[in-house]
């Protein structure tokens, strides 16, 4: 007969909520690239309007995690 050591039901309330905050799905990131890719396809999209394309890329943005990053210039110099 198996034995499992006695995990008292406190503890287990305990290790569900330390996983629930470390593992939030909301925590994300982007690379630099990614962010700039993501922009050019938000910016190209016809159906959202200006604000949409604002609110899109200031969002990804704030999920880039390097604070460097600069974006793409599109078109021609």
């Amino acid at each position: 007969m198996l034995t499992y050591p006695y995990v008292h039901p406190m503890q287990e309330l305990y290790l569900l909520a330390m996983l629930l905050s470390d593992h939030h799905p909301s925590h994300w990131e982007m690379s630099c690239d990614e962010w700039n890719r993501n922009r050019i396809e938000v910016l190209s999209d016809g159906n959202l309007n200006s604000d949409a394309h604002e609110y899109l890329i200031d969002y990804f943005k704030s999920k880039v995690s390097d604070s460097e990053c600069k974006a793409w210039s599109i078109g021609r110099k």
